[in-house]
């Protein structure tokens, strides 16, 4: 599935009912952007060659900036990425990327960071019992934006205690980004 916001589009990878992956990007000014089913290929080579590193594709980043094409890669594990985890997963991926002729002039290999956002009902297990922030699309609970501790999550919704430890439950389809 596709979305569209001027320049940029992101493709959504689904399996099941939750989105397993995304890819943002950004075509440089003269509209020759990375071939969506070349976006495609990328994620299915280096999903496997990560996962035989103990590691977990995050995300995708390919877009534009100052003049050069970006190509970001996050990655992560239960307890973390290091400096050697990126460092391997840019040698197992970097030849299968180029083999797909798939033009950057940069490749970066990171975690996704302390603010990570939260997009798989895998990411939902990992984190429940750990402190969370959920935008709305309007305000629910009197707030678009709800701090708590993730409790539970099923297909139709997130609950999470907030800070009076008051269960709040969040319908997904109200929910704009976790992290």
């Amino acid at each position: 599935m596709c979305y569209t916001l001027n320049e940029l589009v992101i493709v959504w990878f689904t399996s099941g009912l939750a989105p397993t992956f995304s890819i943002a990007w950004c075509p440089d000014q003269g509209g020759n952007g990375i071939d969506m089913n070349k976006i495609a290929l990328l994620q299915d080579l280096v999903a496997e060659p990560l996962a035989k590193l103990g590691l977990e594709l995050v995300d995708i980043e390919y877009k534009r900036e100052a003049g050069d094409r970006i190509l970001r890669i996050f990655i992560d594990r239960m307890g973390g990425v290091d400096l050697e985890a990126c460092s391997a997963a840019s040698r197992a991926v970097k030849d299968l990327i180029d083999d797909a002729q798939v033009e950057y002039d940069h490749m970066e290999v990171s975690s996704p960071g302390l603010d990570r956002v939260i997009k798989t009902d895998r990411d939902l297990l990992r984190f429940k019992g750990s402190r969370i922030k959920v935008k709305t699309l309007q305000a629910y609970a009197g707030s678009r934006k709800i701090v708590g501790i993730l409790h539970d999550f099923n297909e139709e919704e997130i609950s999470l205690l907030d800070q009076d430890e008051n269960l709040v439950k969040i319908p997904r389809d109200m929910i704009s980004v976790i992290r």
